[in-house]
């Protein structure tokens, strides 16, 4: 976990590679002291961030077979804010790292490739978040929509209750009636 208190010093480093898994690639930082590269320092957040999005697909494919299971939307609504929270840890990572590489492109310490892979993995990790953050609001959309229905329901329930409780005098006198004859 990256925390605000670490301070990102430098940056050095080959060129990025192309792919996503390697666009940042070759970036060095310094952490508390210690060297270590960019993707190694973002390795656990991403391993968070893939660990609940398997768990979110799973969860997605169970409510395809029961769209109405509440159960399961709470934990769609959970696992998205869990997603959230981990692409906004991941982001947050990044920005710091995008301050730091503009004063190591000035200085000639990364390559111009290498910023501006950082600067996409900023763009699809935002991308990503928004995305996210639309399922979390249609998921509480919709578990808002299946409380309402389950309170209509009661509703409903109760007013039939009332209206048998109200005709009860009446069938026991239909009954009365039925045995005199």
């Amino acid at each position: 976990m990256l925390y605000g208190s670490q301070r990102w010093l430098f940056f050095r480093g080959r060129e990025a590679g192309g792919s996503v898994a390697s666009r940042i690639q070759g970036i060095t930082v310094e952490i508390g002291g210690d060297t270590t590269k960019l993707s190694t320092a973002l390795s656990k957040v991403n391993k968070e961030i893939r660990d609940t999005q398997s768990q979110l697909k799973d969860v997605n494919k169970l409510l395809k077979l029961d769209p109405g299971n509440t159960d399961l939307m709470a934990q769609k609504q959970k696992l998205l804010t869990q997603a959230i929270n981990e692409t906004k840890e991941k982001l947050d990572a990044l920005k710091l790292a995008s301050q730091q590489a503009n004063e190591a492109l000035a200085k000639g310490e990364i390559s111009q490739s290498q910023y501006d892979a950082l600067q996409r993995e900023i763009v699809e990790t935002e991308k990503a978040l928004e995305e996210l953050e639309k399922q979390a609001d249609k998921s509480a959309v919709a578990l808002q929509k299946i409380g309402a229905t389950g309170e209509k329901l009661k509703s409903v329930g109760s007013s039939i209750e009332g209206v048998g409780q109200k005709l009860m005098p009446v069938t026991a006198a239909v009954e009365v009636l039925a045995l005199q004859q």
